[in-house]
């Protein structure tokens, strides 16, 4: 066994695994920069509808709470019919619209009971929402700051998406280069094993042609 060749392939191996590391690594980078555009993606189309959002939602609480009201007017008439009737027939059809004025309440306030929580949800999303805008600047950052080729991202929702398009073509190239790379590597590896054992390893990854050859 040529001991030189051997050590060669040891550290071709080694190569091969920190490019491998390498690689997968960048792929990570790049699933942050993809998560961070659809965080930034998502706060900038919330703002973009949020005044004509904010305004029907408005309208509809409105609605609902003026809804609400007449039928509080609507009971109150009811009411007073019964105390006004004369006779059982009158009492008896004040009744019912009270009861009836009952039902109708019950379903106002649930409906201003819904409106009023999309209201209060929406303005709650508004107020939290910008305050996930730093998180993701300083994870783009943090991204940026581990590959040389990715620039440091600019400051809000859109420059933030602009960022992760720039940053993806970047680390895509990278890892690209690095696949190539370790193809090299790996075809090297593979030659220096098929000499080293008489056998061809073609298709073994690094660490498995040397793994055949310290076997042999």
């Amino acid at each position: 066994m040529d001991d030189r060749a051997l050590n060669d392939l040891r550290s071709l191996a080694a190569q091969d695994a920190q490019l491998a590391a390498a690689a997968a690594r960048l792929r990570e980078l790049d699933s942050e920069a993809s998560e961070v555009r659809a965080a930034a993606e998502a706060v900038d189309r919330f703002f973009a509808v949020y005044p004509a959002e904010d305004t029907a939602r408005r309208e509809t609480v409105r609605e609902a709470e003026a809804e609400l009201a007449r039928r509080g007017d609507e009971l109150r008439e009811a009411e007073s019919r019964l105390v006004e009737a004369r006779d059982d027939d009158a009492r008896a059809h004040a009744q019912h619209a009270i009861d009836r004025a009952h039902d109708h309440i019950a379903v106002a306030e649930a409906g201003f009971a819904r409106a009023r929580a999309s209201y209060d949800e929406l303005e709650h999303e508004a107020a939290e929402l910008p305050a996930r805008v730093p998180v993701l600047e300083a994870r783009a950052a943090a991204v940026a700051a581990e590959v040389p080729d990715v620039p440091a991202p600019g400051e809000g929702p859109r420059a933030l998406v602009d960022w992760a398009s720039h940053a993806h073509a970047e680390l895509f190239v990278a890892a690209g280069q690095i696949d190539t790379e370790r193809e090299r590597t790996i075809r090297e590896a593979n030659e220096l094993a098929s000499m080293l054992t008489g056998e061809p390893t073609y298709g073994s990854t690094a660490a498995q042609a040397l793994a055949r050859a310290e076997r042999y």
